[in-house]
């Protein structure tokens, strides 16, 4: 089993200590057992981060841009699924969650590798977006924090977050719309395209009865859909689906929950108050958000008891990556992923 990464510095040490706990929720939906799940989270966090810190310190592209890549959360997350991968190829599926195995065999799977304008529309329009956009996009959607979390920990005015948050969804929209007409599909789809536009662009609106039709039986354009309508509570599952691929609706459920349960701990209750030892509270609460990874979370805590030692903090102080000069939204003119 591969030893985790050492942290660079404190910030980067925070991010570690958030991110694992997402890393843990996927590859436990992925594994068929506590133990696997630990084993699958080591190695994919391991390769994830070697990804990202080599995308971050790669040469600058054209118009002083880095190559496009995916927030650290989501682009860990992908690790776990392509390593996951990688065991059934070397003949460890055994270890992995049965229906996943299936999958990986399918041609949906292949979609999340093959050739780039024929994968997911979320997946490349998440990448599309810059950095901060993307992570202030997907730490509200997905991993369900609270908008004043997300501002803090990335450094945003909480008196201007909601605003930026609403800007950004838009301009993930555009770029979903965009990723949708560059893709290949055929004359019918086409047709369809620019109603599909105008009726997800506001919530009365109803849909024609022949697209309704089209939308049931055409699996890409029924995902089109579910980017570019930003109303009615679907772009979670829609950014979760499309990007993480296979168990992306269960980690969303899990990430949900989860949150819910941190904001209760972040309530100290008379207990807690009157003894003046918030640790044990915490414990209890971390616990308890794992109601059904308790298993994998004791593994994982006997791993990683050493060398998570110095990561520190509790994942609060996310913010501390000094992103307080983060540019508002984005690049109108992202390259091709």
């Amino acid at each position: 089993m591969p030893d985790l990464p050492t942290p660079q510095d404190a910030a980067e040490a925070a991010l570690f200590s958030e991110c694992w706990d997402a890393v843990l929720a996927y590859a436990d939906l992925c594994t068929s057992g506590s133990t696997a799940a630990a084993q699958l989270g080591r190695e994919a966090f391991a390769h994830g981060t070697r990804e990202a810190r080599a995308a971050e310190t790669g040469p600058v592209r054209s118009a002083g841009r880095r190559a496009a890549r995916l927030p650290r959360i989501p682009l860990l997350l992908t690790a776990v699924r392509t390593t996951a991968a990688a065991w059934e190829e070397e003949g460890q599926g055994h270890k992995l969650d049965p229906d996943l195995r299936l999958w990986l065999n399918s041609d949906k799977a292949a979609r999340y590798t093959g050739p780039p304008l024929t994968r997911p529309i979320a997946l490349r329009s998440l990448r599309d977006l810059q950095q901060a956009d993307a992570e202030l996009l997907w730490l509200s959607e997905v991993e369900a924090l609270p908008l004043s979390v997300v501002a803090r920990r990335l450094g945003l005015d909480p008196a201007t977050a909601a605003d930026e948050l609403q800007q950004v969804r838009t301009l993930f929209r555009d770029r979903c719309h965009r990723n949708h007409l560059d893709s290949p599909m055929d004359a019918q789809c086409r047709s369809y395209a620019r109603l599909l536009d105008a009726v997800t662009r506001s919530s009365p609106a109803d849909t024609p009865r022949d697209l309704s039709r089209h939308l049931a039986t055409c699996v890409q354009c029924a995902e089109a859909a579910a980017c570019l309508r930003l109303h009615g509570g679907g772009l979670p599952g829609a950014l979760a689906g499309g990007v993480i691929g296979w168990g992306g609706l269960a980690y969303l459920e899990r990430r949900r929950r989860a949150a819910e349960v941190r904001l209760g701990a972040g309530r100290p209750g008379p207990a807690d108050k009157a003894t003046g030892e918030p640790e044990d509270g915490e414990q209890k609460a971390r616990v308890a958000r794992n109601g059904l990874l308790v298993a994998a979370v004791l593994v994982s805590v006997l791993a990683l008891g050493v060398s998570m030692m110095p990561f520190g903090g509790s994942g609060e102080d996310f913010g501390a990556r000094g992103e307080v000069g983060r540019q508002p939204v984005a690049d109108p003119n992202p390259e091709p992923p």
